[in-house]
């Protein structure tokens, strides 16, 4: 089913330009998020033309978020995992909720990559990711062709319901697009976390954090548990 979608996909879409994607539902799934201070030129570099701010902290810092997501039960796609390595951006749509935009996005399944490329525009790329947990102690390990890009850890929480909406900007072929993902779920909101840390290893993504974080020390974390909710369909900002 998902080798007949993307085919037909990619044939519908490269011929006519017609956009017949959908919302997916995603029913169940985790997420661990480290929040970090990153400089906000190098970020703003990142992303050169593209119709991306990243909000600033002053006048040469900005955010960046790592979140290992282990997504259980997904409509189409089914089970992955994945890592984003993204940075809260400056509104560019009248959606409410926060506007991301995504350094990097490696899974380790081939059904998310290509439909989160070819359909929303997101850098995703294969990688190899593993998840580990110690009594209450939750380890994210991320690696491409066996060399380490990060590893981070956080003690486990579970919080309170809450709603969120989450908008992506991507970029697909000649357009830009925004994606915007609904989610609710026992979510934990985590301020100067205690039992938190992250390592960059050896491979070139690694060193291209080190040159964008300001420093190792986490300042804020978010940990959602019983997640459910509805990823859009892409919304095109513009044709160029």
């Amino acid at each position: 089913m998902n080798s007949l979608l993307k085919t037909t996909w990619n044939t519908v879409f490269n011929l006519t330009g017609l956009d017949f994607s959908f919302g997916v539902k995603y029913h169940d799934w985790s997420f661990f998020l480290i929040e970090l201070r990153a400089d906000y030129k190098g970020v703003k570099e990142f992303f050169g033309d593209r119709e991306v701010t990243p909000c600033a902290l002053g006048s040469n810092e900005t955010i960046l978020q790592i979140i290992g997501c282990n997504m259980r039960q997904v409509q189409i796609v089914g089970s992955y995992y994945e890592v984003s390595i993204q940075v809260p951006i400056e509104p560019i749509h009248t959606h409410s909720g926060q506007y991301f935009a995504h350094l990097y996005l490696p899974v380790n399944s081939e059904a998310p990559r290509w439909a989160g490329v070819d359909i929303c525009g997101f850098p995703k790329f294969l990688a190899q990711i593993k998840l580990e947990k110690d009594k209450k102690q939750i380890t994210w390990n991320l690696e491409k062709e066996t060399e380490t890009i990060l590893t981070f850890s956080i003690e486990d929480q579970i919080g309170q319901h809450k709603e969120l909406r989450w908008n992506y900007y991507g970029r697909r072929k000649h357009q830009s697009v925004l994606t915007s993902f609904e989610l609710s779920g026992k979510i934990e909101d985590i301020k100067s976390p205690m039992n938190a840390s992250l390592t960059l290893g050896s491979h070139p993504i690694a060193d291209k954090l080190r040159e964008l974080i300001l420093t190792k020390n986490i300042e804020r974390a978010m940990i959602g548990h019983q997640v459910s909710g509805q990823l859009q369909r892409p919304v095109v900002l513009n044709k160029t």
